[in-house]
């Protein structure tokens, strides 16, 4: 089962550039890169796959030198495909089991750039980051182009389960009907349970039940703690795992890495959840004053939160009462554990240009227990962004806010509620994140 995704169309434009570079899709394992690629070959003659993690002969391939004819002519021999330009799609999985293969990728830019080469790698960024054991390899900057894939969105999982029309729907307007606005509400409530891992949404496709798709969250968190003994780095497994560990408990709530974790020191803290976020496993939000753009010029590395990459893993990794959630008809049982307030900064970077790095902030005032949950850019402006249930007198952070920052006209607010707005803010319903960026008004 091949549940359609908003890559689909960005791969679609990429085999029609005509200047295209190899493309390099990013991503945290599972999250469906390789069924992306493989549903994408349907458009061309023929496809070769080359997993390097599975193929040592291949591996070997690229151990000499790198001259591209050399190369395709021993992969033809290797794969029993012939690899025409223009006519086949040329995929190399687990790339960062063979560094010597990502170097490759530059050549094959200026040797072949006739030829459609994608490339991905599970443990990738670790690879890039340079902090292995191992020699940090060169990467072919400018010569490759980097696409970034998250686990589904809520509208992709919308379509995943059968609900097209609905999702449809709720891409034409922003007049949802009261009636819809209740069906929304509970298949986002599944959406929080069952997350966007395709493995996970395919098994409650499948069987209907929350319990299936939970017996993968499992089995998935099981392989990414294993993988803690592939990232080659100095920090032992066990640390980044007790890190891990303070990141799906503290989901949302800011972090001092001087004191997060007993017996580990902040500087360890700090790498620990730099080599979690290369892998795609936490994502941290970073504080910002929101005074200049780009907002990253006052992002303070010392004050963050943390996100993981998927809510239905969390929930199922943390014992939350998924049960209590899908019942609930009240925000704080459905935001139990900041669910909800994690959900939105996800679906803010699914959202994103897939073809950057999302990063994402938020904004504090020191001693004033004030907070606005999210801040993002939008053109000239910063749009902040506060996830809350109650009425519009409950909004003192967000207005304090505004009233202090003229680069934001105006705020959004992300609740249960169905669309409106109060004076300068606007609110969303929590199943439209994904379509802030599109329709706020021109700031």
């Amino acid at each position: 089962m091949y549940i359609s995704r908003d890559m689909d169309k960005a791969l679609l434009e990429w085999k029609s550039e005509w200047n295209r570079k190899p493309l390099l899709l990013r991503g945290v394992r599972q999250c469906g890169k390789t069924s992306i690629i493989r549903h994408f070959s349907a458009e061309f003659e023929n496809y070769v796959e080359i997993n390097f993690e599975e193929n040592e002969r291949c591996k070997a391939i690229f151990e000499r030198d790198l001259d591209v004819q050399r190369i395709l002519t021993t992969l033809e021999l290797e794969s029993g495909q012939r690899i025409i330009p223009g006519k086949t799609l040329l995929f190399f999985d687990e790339i960062q089991a063979c560094p010597r293969a990502v170097v490759s990728l530059r050549y094959f830019y200026e040797d072949r750039p006739e030829l459609h080469v994608i490339a991905a790698g599970s443990l990738l960024e670790i690879l890039l980051s340079g902090k292995r054991k191992k020699k940090k390899i060169s990467f072919p900057v400018g010569r490759v182009r980097s696409i970034f894939l998250y686990p589904l969105s809520f509208p992709e999982f919308l379509r995943g389960i059968g609900k097209g029309m609905l999702c449809d729907y709720l891409d034409s307007t922003k007049l949802i009907d009261p009636a819809i606005h209740e069906s929304l509400l509970e298949a986002y409530k599944t959406y929080l349970v069952v997350g966007g891992m395709p493995e996970a949404v395919t098994a409650y496709v499948n069987t209907g039940s929350i319990l299936v798709s939970q017996r993968v969250h499992r089995d998935i968190i099981v392989s990414f703690m294993d993988d803690f003994q592939k990232y080659d780095s100095p920090i032992p497994p066990d640390i980044l795992q007790k890190v891990f560990e303070y990141a799906a408990h503290n989901v949302c709530a800011q972090v001092k890495a001087s004191s997060a974790v007993q017996g580990i020191s902040a500087y360890l803290f700090d790498e620990s959840i730099d080599l979690l976020h290369r892998a795609g496993l936490i994502h941290p939000v970073r504080a910002s004053s929101c005074d200049v753009i780009p907002l990253g010029s006052t992002g303070k590395e010392t004050n963050k939160k943390l996100l993981l990459f998927d809510t239905g893993v969390y929930l199922t990794h943390c014992g939350l009462d998924a049960a209590s959630l899908l019942a609930s008809e009240i925000f704080r049982e459905m935001n139990r554990g900041s669910v909800v307030e994690m959900a939105v900064g996800l679906e803010l970077m699914k959202a994103s240009d897939p073809y950057a790095p999302s990063d994402l902030y938020y904004w504090y005032r020191s001693g004033a227990n004030a907070e606005v949950d999210y801040v993002l850019q939008v053109g000239g402006s910063i749009l902040p962004i506060e996830v809350k249930a109650s009425g519009k007198g409950s909004m003192q952070s967000l207005r304090s806010y505004l009233s202090s920052h003229p680069l934001s006209p105006l705020g959004i607010r992300v609740s249960l509620e169905n669309y409106s707005s109060y004076d300068q803010v606007l609110v969303y319903p929590v199943y439209a994140v994904h379509r802030i960026r599109e329709t706020v008004p021109d700031l």
